[in-house]
């Protein structure tokens, strides 16, 4: 077992294997690591917490990215709702990454959804939806998913 762990530092050394990884507390899909946060805040306040870490509120692009995060919120168990980073803040009904402002690619709003027009801009993963997506009110205090590339490398917490 030593002559294998020696055998991935070495090759990691030489970039010669895939050594990227998330740091502890996060969890891997593909070539991101997500962060689900332990405390509640508002919209606002969670997109500054993960830009505080260097990352970002989680932006699903690809359907498996979507169902990866609704997979792990629901084994989870711990909260009703969770931000994701997108918003129709800027203009209602163009919901957008906040990253980016860039219109979403992938679409999973629980049939219904979006539904509270002006008075919700934000989207949040919902469990009574199975973890679709759900226009809510910024204000509201939800857990929050942050989000970074694995190469990155440089995430604090």
């Amino acid at each position: 077992m030593q002559f294998i762990s020696a055998l991935l530092i070495v090759l990691c050394g030489l970039g010669s294997a895939d050594c990227l990884d998330c740091q502890p507390g996060w969890n891997q899909f593909q070539n991101k690591c997500y962060w689900f946060s332990h405390t509640a805040r508002p919209w606002g306040e969670a997109e500054a917490i993960c830009a505080g870490f260097h990352t970002k509120l989680a932006e699903p692009r690809t359907n498996d990215e979507s169902n990866f995060l609704i997979s792990h919120f629901q084994s989870l168990h711990d909260s009703s709702f969770y931000w994701i980073g997108i918003s129709d803040l800027i203009e209602e009904d163009r919901w957008i990454y906040s990253s980016n402002m860039q219109t979403i690619t992938t679409n999973y709003f629980s049939p219904g959804e979006p539904n509270q027009h002006t008075d919700a801009n934000c989207v949040a993963l919902w469990d009574r939806y199975h973890g679709k997506w759900a226009d809510e009110s910024c204000g509201h205090v939800y857990r929050f998913i942050c989000e970074t590339d694995v190469a990155e490398g440089d995430i604090v917490g």
